[in-house]
């Protein structure tokens, strides 16, 4: 689990702006996604608040469980985040992300198809 969440939070730069990428997508269940979010947390926390853009994959699964690790993530990363996006989701998984977004009492993070698309509208969010 160590590996996987190493290989799938990517930290970087673009147009000097600071970014994060976290990769849920392989992970296929509740304990599984509350390790990475733990892991996940720790990288955001090194950051001054509101510095970084975040993106994240779509989740392969969901239950009630897996809106309060969501929700909790949300709430925290809020201090240090700009703006988030989402991508890689369906129309499922967006009506959930509107349920979590709307329970963290956050605005919803946008779906893109791809990296390209999240990072050019992020770079226009300040």
């Amino acid at each position: 689990m160590e590996d996987y969440i190493k290989n799938n939070i990517e930290e970087f730069q673009h147009d000097g702006k600071n970014f994060i990428f976290f990769n849920i997508a392989g992970l296929s269940d509740n304990d599984q996604f509350e390790r990475y979010a733990a892991a996940a947390k720790e990288v955001v926390k090194k950051y001054p608040p509101k510095s970084v853009y975040v993106i994240t994959s779509r989740l392969a699964f969901f239950d009630t469980r897996t809106k309060e690790i969501c929700s909790e993530w949300i709430v925290f990363n809020k201090p240090y985040v700009i703006a988030s996006a989402l991508v890689g989701i369906n129309g499922i998984t967006r009506m959930v992300a509107k349920s979590i977004y709307k329970q963290a009492e956050r605005d919803l993070a946008p779906p893109f198809t791809n990296m390209d698309e999240a990072v050019a509208w992020l770079l226009t969010q300040s």
